[in-house]
């Protein structure tokens, strides 16, 4: 986690990346409580082709300590059926879809 992991996740290709998140909001993206793990959350979502958040509907609407990625970066989200309609109105604007399990 953090800085030092920039060198070897630089070199990485990846074609599928799956995130956790402690928070998530569309305004403010995907956030958690350790600005190490952002860092490093950041530099795996940039190598990837595809990223798919999993995150349970208590998630949505918090926002945790540090960003750890735009939606601009995601393609898929994860989540259960108990998420807000507004939220999911809001983020299907956005072009991310959206898998309510």
């Amino acid at each position: 986690m953090g800085p030092l992991t920039r060198p070897v996740l630089k070199e990485l290709h990846l074609d599928k990346a799956f995130m956790g998140t402690i928070g998530f909001t569309v305004k403010e993206g995907l956030t958690t409580t350790d600005p190490g793990e952002a860092f490093t959350k950041e530099i795996v979502m940039s190598q990837a082709r595809q990223v798919i958040v999993l995150a349970d509907s208590s998630k949505a609407g918090k926002i945790s300590f540090a960003r750890a990625g735009n939606w601009d970066k995601v393609h898929v989200l994860i989540t259960d059926k108990q998420v807000e309609k507004n939220f999911a109105k809001e983020l299907n604007q956005t072009g991310i879809k959206l898998v309510r399990a």
